[in-house]
């Protein structure tokens, strides 16, 4: 007996192959070979419910982590915002180990559909991108919008959400619920560093989330979508919020830290399998971008992809030479105090304020208009008596 084929469908797979609705998409999957269809959702779940458990008594304003830019973007400036961080695995890591734990002892072979670059975890075995996915099942000869709109012969995943939104930050519901409630700021500015040191400076207890501009696919960002049109575009192929959790949130397995680094592995194509569980290699060709010294090692995506621009961050080897993430771990709390020392800490260099300009004349004419008028005051209340005896005279 061979062991189950899974599928994780992406956000951005899901939003590509409209205008196939979401449940033809896993039809066709299925119709391809994959044992199940998981939709992206189920990570999100799991990353929100353990970020709510964390945030109950803070009251510093918190910077949600869970998606690869945004973590190595403000990892690569130091400790200054270390502990304004609220880290957590990527929603796909976080679906891919849940499944592990849902098969266990026996190990299903995952594939990940979709350009988070998350999705170079060990816990994946296959990662190829929604355009991939596309051409894979029109080499098969299978169309999505020819599938069936409803599920009938089988009970399919759940797709509904309860604690979470695209992307795996907690959902404005679940955060009015926890014991102190908690605002959540979206930042869709086009100058993140400014939008973020605003906020931090405000001292606000907010989560704030910068998965959006920083080109989260798992939120929704895909060629051509404006921020504030990303989030509700994935509302609109998902069926209304759960009254209770979907997931089995009692599974164990870790989800607290900050995202590992993407290694520089490359995509594996064997996504597809035949009857007998044999690999089936696609006609598909992907050119590899060439890698950076000071960069993450990623692949080229298809063009028009957003590509946010991240720092770098060091590495340590273990005594195999694999190279493992080093984890940035704040040494003291620091509060950021004023805008330079806030942009400062995000690798952004603050214009310096100007320097008041003195005009002495001028301030030797207002000095001298207000001694003239207090004495002016000061000589009519004196008068102010006789004023009122000479009217009283005049009475009969």
């Amino acid at each position: 007996m061979t062991d189950p084929s899974l599928l994780i469908l992406g956000t951005d797979a899901v939003l590509a192959a409209g205008p196939a609705t979401p449940v033809q998409l896993a039809h066709a999957c299925r119709e391809a070979g994959y044992d199940a269809v998981i939709p992206a959702s189920w990570g999100d779940e799991l990353v929100a419910a353990r970020a709510l458990e964390r945030l109950g008594g803070t009251d510093l304003p918190l910077i949600y982590c869970s998606c690869p830019h945004v973590s190595l973007r403000l990892a690569a400036h130091g400790e200054a915002i270390g502990s304004m961080l609220l880290c957590m695995i990527a929603p796909p890591v976080a679906a891919a180990e849940y499944l592990r734990a849902i098969y266990a002892p026996s190990r299903p072979h995952i594939t990940f559909a979709g350009a988070c670059p998350a999705a170079s975890h060990e816990s994946i075995d296959s990662w190829i991108s929604a355009e991939e996915l596309l051409l894979l099942l029109a080499d098969r000869g299978i169309s999505t919008q020819a599938q069936p709109t409803e599920f009938d012969s089988v009970i399919p995943p759940d797709r509904r959400r309860y604690f979470s939104d695209p992307g795996g930050v907690p959902c404005r519901q679940a955060l009015r619920q926890l014991s102190e409630s908690l605002e959540i700021v979206e930042v869709r500015g086009d100058d993140v560093v400014l939008d973020l040191a605003q906020q931090l400076l405000q001292k606000r207890r907010v989560l704030i989330d910068l998965s959006v501009p920083l080109g989260c696919t798992c939120s929704g960002m895909v060629t051509g979508m404006s921020p504030e049109a990303a989030r509700p575009r994935v509302r609109e192929q998902e069926p209304p919020r759960a009254f209770a959790p979907v997931v089995d949130h009692a599974m164990s397995f870790p989800l607290d830290g900050v995202p590992p680094r993407i290694a520089p592995r490359e995509m594996n194509r064997t996504a597809f399998q035949d009857t007998n569980g044999t690999p089936v290699q696609p006609h598909v060709e992907v050119e590899t971008a060439p890698l950076a010294t000071d960069m993450i090692p990623r692949r080229r995506s298809s063009p028009g992809l957003p590509r946010p621009v991240l720092g770098s961050m060091p590495l340590k080897r273990t005594d195999t030479g694999r190279q493992l993430p080093r984890a940035y771990v704040a040494r003291r709390r620091s509060s950021p105090r004023d805008v330079p020392a806030v942009e400062a800490a995000l690798g952004r260099d603050a214009p310096a304020a100007p320097r008041p300009r003195v005009d002495r004349d001028r301030l030797l004419l207002i000095g001298t208009a207000g001694v003239v008028v207090g004495l002016a005051v000061a000589w009519l209340i004196s008068l102010l008596p006789r004023l009122i005896d000479w009217l009283i005279s005049l009475l009969p």
